[in-house]
């Protein structure tokens, strides 16, 4: 009886530093994304006898905000956060088609800003607690709210007949039909920094989901030659986003 009183005692004991261990917070999140939407390299068609393919993108500077909520048990903790985050990417594309008198083209630059409701769910470690160094990584899903594509395209018909550029403002749209998928899902891992209520941290967003829908069948790529209609909703596409974030914890 003794010893199980002493074992009883210990658990309670016990139970009652774990409980006094674990804090919960609640934060402030904002940042910076450097975001991109990768490229299949099947995207870019050269030396074809009927024609060239080209479509590029690269990174653009983004922004996102949110709240943050967190359960800390010592060194670890779970962070889930709410975000509004926006991603995409900028482009160049040119399809160039050969004929009788001379080539044809269509070129077009533009940014694609796509916005989305973001839940990381990430557990972070903190070498010294509610200090010092970070590492930290977990899954997300992500829901498309809205976006924008905006740029100039340019005709060139023969070698001597060129249109004037025109711009085009579009809003991005999602589901059946549009060729964007409206969830993404992934995972991101990093490293930070902790100073009491202020945390600053370094990540890398991997998106594991294409971003773009197939075709409709009518419209799929030729599987035969040159295809020049052939554009980026026809390959796979995933995101990647580089982010610099700071959250201010609050106590609850």
């Amino acid at each position: 009886m003794k010893h199980a009183a002493i074992l009883a005692l210990g658990a309670a004991l016990f139970t009652s530093t774990a409980s006094a261990q674990t804090t919960y917070h609640l934060g402030l999140r904002g940042g910076l994304n450097r975001a991109l939407a990768t490229t299949d390299p099947a995207s870019n068609r050269a030396n074809l006898p009927a024609g060239e393919l080209q479509n590029d993108k690269s990174a653009l500077l983004a922004w996102q905000a949110g709240v943050a909520f967190e359960v800390r048990f010592g060194k670890l903790a779970f962070q889930p956060a709410l975000l509004f985050s926006q991603k995409g990417n900028e482009f160049r594309t040119g399809r160039y088609t050969g004929g009788v008198f001379g080539a044809t083209a269509r070129t077009a630059t533009g940014t694609t800003r796509t916005n989305w409701l973001e839940l990381p769910l990430n557990v972070v470690y903190t070498l010294h607690g509610d200090h010092s160094l970070q590492v930290f990584a977990g899954p997300y899903v992500a829901l498309a709210v809205g976006g924008r594509q905006t740029g100039t395209y340019q005709d060139y018909l023969g070698p001597a007949v060129d249109t004037r550029p025109v711009d085009f403002d579009e809003r991005v749209a999602y589901g059946p039909g549009t060729g964007n998928h409206r969830l993404d899902a992934g995972v991101n891992f990093g490293v930070g920094y902790r100073q009491g209520p202020l945390q600053v941290q370094l990540g890398y967003g991997l998106g594991l989901s294409n971003l773009y829908q197939a075709p409709p069948l009518l419209l799929a790529p030729s599987t035969t030659g040159y295809d020049a209609s052939r554009g980026f909703a026809d390959e796979k596409a995933y995101s990647r986003v580089a982010q610099l974030t700071g959250t201010y914890f609050f106590n609850l």
